[in-house]
């Protein structure tokens, strides 16, 4: 059983994701500090104007769990039914979870959860005239469309939500710094990473960039590297939990 004895965890997880991270942290005896660097609204709707006839789709890809919500609220609202032909790929387990319990569709999942791996998948070769929805969130990177767009597919791109600076209380985030309060930093998207240094004033910059971070691939390690954070854990996505406990005692200061 993972045993994290107190490990104070800066969890910068937007505030639906980071619930359920902050009850995993929790369980195995850590201190979830919950500090969303990144906020999630769904965009305009008038992306449906783009959504074609659903019989002539024959891939959707979902990039979060957050484009599966968007997407199908959207479709709920105005009674439109999904194709159960269509061969539905998501980016990550938890995106796929989402699919197969909310809705009961069976995802295609990459081993790990990032559009390099994605695009590795089997039946992402030989795409073309082929009809496929990307399902997104507004901006971000374009790995995913650009390769596909080389393909020679059809593509139909909808953005249907958007991640926005949250408001955060000045008085708590002087706090955590000032009173030393976080052990490790959490970090899982790029995005996350540029806005936690606007959240916290200038001030606090050095100390987060001397405080360790968990990041969940080598391009989040290089853009942490690039803000100046020099102690960079690198974990699988779906073993942060164990990297923690790897970590704990050098966290700690036990290897000092």
């Amino acid at each position: 059983m993972i045993k994290l004895n107190g490990l104070r965890i800066l969890n910068t997880r937007p505030k639906e994701q980071g619930k359920i991270l902050h009850e995993e942290i929790h369980q195995a005896g850590g201190i979830s500090i919950d500090f969303p660097t990144l906020e999630i609204q769904g965009t305009n709707p008038n992306w449906l104007a783009n959504l074609p006839d659903l019989s002539t789709i024959t891939h959707a890809i979902f990039i979060s769990v957050n484009a599966v919500h968007y997407f199908f609220n959207e479709l709920q609202k105005r009674q439109i039914t999904w194709v159960k032909d269509i061969h539905v790929i998501a980016i990550g387990q938890s995106t796929a979870r989402t699919l197969q319990y909310k809705y009961g569709l069976v995802a295609e999942v990459p081993p790990t959860p990032d559009s390099e791996h994605l695009l590795q998948l089997p039946s992402l070769k030989k795409l073309a005239q082929q009809s496929i929805l990307l399902i997104k969130g507004k901006g971000g990177r374009t790995l995913i469309e650009d390769s596909l767009l080389n393909q020679g597919v059809d593509l139909v791109i909808l953005a249907v939500y958007q991640r926005v600076l949250p408001v955060i209380n000045n008085q708590y985030s002087n706090s955590l710094w000032r009173d030393d309060a976080v052990d490790i930093i959490l970090l899982t998207s790029e995005q996350s990473i540029h806005n936690l240094f606007k959240l916290f004033s200038q001030k606090a910059h050095d100390w987060l960039k001397n405080k360790p971070c968990l990041v969940i691939s080598e391009r989040l390690a290089q853009a942490a590297s690039q803000l100046g954070m020099s102690k960079i854990i690198l974990s699988h996505p779906n073993q942060i939990l164990n990297t923690l406990l790897d970590y704990k005692d050098y966290i700690h200061g036990g290897q000092q």
